[in-house]
């Protein structure tokens, strides 16, 4: 017989179907064939054997996704769980379970026995029941020895707990006129809609909650309950705190969506915490929405597709085949950002947004560091206010930085107010790339590279003449930054001008038109900005002649 799932058109269950998919490519198939297409994957074979295979992929699936232990759980164990073991005759130890990350949106349940349970004959004194009553006294040895705590309503038989989500698989149910309320297909078997389907709709007690009139809430069929288990496997995701970013890379075609996954796993990163499973090259202090996911993007662009030259240089090299194979040969891939809080009982939905500007984001961070010469991680160090108090406000800015550039939107006025408001010496790196990226953004718009080539040429000379001239201070900047008009602008350079003489002289272009009304604030920007940095510079240069004199 054939079993057919068909790609739904829902990001969360295709993503479960690709992890399905790959899945099922790990165990042992002799009596089955499958086949790929654009819009649906195929089973064929006996009944029995595929039930048999689709239990095994599930398995796996809870063996390497939902039934894990952190570092910490591990180690401490003092907090172990024990069973016993009827086969062996013996009592055996484990750590403590839980399902993480995307699994824990899924299935935040405590671990359950997979095996047996003997009921205790007295539960405060965890006595077993008389049939059982031999192996009380070597029980109690054995919590002893091991510095065990009974937390169990009884004692485990021949299996450890397991974080285990339920999944009912109907192959050869016959069709009786029911219809998933998802897929549209007829099936012979619904069960209620829920957040184990899917973790952004409410369970069946939620919706009668709301509206005790609505009637039933609506069901599903056992596919897509089953699919929906699968996310995991394809996903990436990382913690902080009480937030969860989630990233599912999804395509139109079901087939370009199981070809690109193997590239993405490579990146994947085993966290002994189980806090995020992939960890980017661009350091710390990375908290906020846009900056994580700026940040796994950009890991996908470090790791996959830049080529790896010899050790020692600096040269950036990105695989632009590669580059295409991933976002847009055979069909667009785009990533799913899903930004979720822990509300306590359960998981809030604060964002989804499909990111669809995959190759646009690796060529543009091409572009960037093969000009400025320099990585992304240390251009955006300068972004963090390390004199915030608090550390989740150290990178609010960085976070909006990376919003706009993920919105391909203008990062000027957020760089421009950020160089005045800290106070730091230093922010080449930064000045270099916001140069490039705005250049980047109007890329073949010449008339605006000429009038931030002038902004830039009059920021110079004025950092420069205020850095190098006895008569001029740092205050100066700060009062045309001020300016909020073009005609008071360039009143304060004349009034610059005077005072500083021969020392500082108003490029020509800023009076051939290349400053205007409408291109003020801008203008002004790449100026001041310009202008600090050179003013730095000088600085800079005059202090280490007097610390060497």
């Amino acid at each position: 017989m054939e079993v057919v799932f068909n790609k739904t058109g829902h990001f969360w269950f295709d993503c479960g179907l690709t992890g399905f998919i790959k899945l099922l490519e790990e165990i042992d198939l002799p009596k089955i064939s499958t086949h790929v297409e654009d819009s649906k994957f195929v089973l064929d074979g006996a009944a029995d054997d595929i039930k048999k295979a689709l239990e095994d992929a599930f398995n796996l699936l809870v063996d390497r996704y939902y039934n894990l232990s952190t570092k910490k759980q591990i180690e401490d164990r003092s907090s172990y769980n024990f069973y016993y073991d009827s086969q062996k005759d013996e009592f055996v130890s484990f750590p403590k379970k839980k399902a993480v990350g995307i699994a824990g949106i899924i299935f935040d349940k405590a671990a359950r026995p997979t095996k047996g349970m003997i009921k205790w004959k007295d539960p405060k004194k965890h006595i077993l029941p008389d049939e059982y009553k031999h192996l009380q006294e070597r029980m109690e040895e054995f919590v002893k020895e091991n510095g065990l705590k009974i937390t169990t309503a009884g004692l485990l038989l021949d299996g450890p707990n397991a974080v285990k989500p339920k999944v009912k698989i109907a192959i050869g149910k016959k069709k009786q006129g029911k219809y998933c309320y998802l897929c549209g297909e007829e099936t012979g078997s619904l069960e209620d809609a829920n957040q184990t389907v899917f973790p952004f709709i409410t369970g069946s007690q939620g919706i009668l909650s709301f509206n005790p009139n609505a009637g039933r809430p609506e069901r599903v069929c056992w596919k897509c309950s089953m699919l929906g288990k699968y996310v995991p496997v394809v996903g990436f995701y990382s913690t902080q705190g009480d937030s969860l970013s989630i990233f599912l890379p999804y395509s139109t075609s079901l087939k370009k969506m199981c070809q690109v996954h193997d590239l993405l796993e490579s990146t994947k990163y085993q966290d002994e915490n189980l806090l995020r499973n992939f960890e980017h090259p661009l350091g710390g202090y990375y908290q906020h929405p846009y900056e994580i996911t700026y940040s796994f993007l950009y890991t996908l662009y470090d790791r996959c597709l830049l080529n790896r030259l010899e050790p020692g240089m600096d040269e950036i090299d990105l695989d632009v085949d590669a580059a295409l194979n991933l976002t847009t040969n055979t069909a667009p891939l785009e990533f799913y950002v899903i930004q979720t809080k822990n509300e306590g009982d359960t998981f809030s939905g604060k964002m989804i947004w499909p990111f669809k500007e995959t190759l646009y984001f690796f060529r543009l961070h091409e572009k960037i560091e093969k000009t400025i010469k320099i990585r992304m991680k240390e251009v955006l160090s300068y972004c963090v206010d390390y004199e915030a108090s608090k550390n989740e406000n150290k990178t609010l800015l960085r976070n909006r930085i990376c919003e706009r550039i993920l919105k391909k939107q203008s990062i000027l006025d957020l760089v421009e107010r950020h160089v005045f408001h800290t106070n730091s010496s230093y922010f080449r790196p930064l000045y270099e790339m916001v140069l490039v990226y705005e250049l980047l953004l109007k890329e073949g718009d010449m008339v605006f590279k000429e009038e931030q080539e002038a902004a830039v040429s009059l920021g110079k000379c004025i950092g420069r003449a205020v850095g190098n001239s006895d008569r001029g201070k740092k205050g100066d900047l700060f009062a045309l930054r001020k300016c909020r008009r073009k005609v008071d602008f360039l009143e304060q350079l004349n009034r610059l001008q005077f005072r500083l003489g021969s020392d500082f002289l108003i490029p020509k272009e800023v009076y051939e038109g290349k400053l205007t009304d409408d291109n003020f604030q801008e203008f002004k920007q790449f100026c001041m900005v310009a202008a600090l940095n050179t003013y730095n510079a000088v600085v800079s240069e005059k202090n280490k002649k007097k610390e060497a004199n």
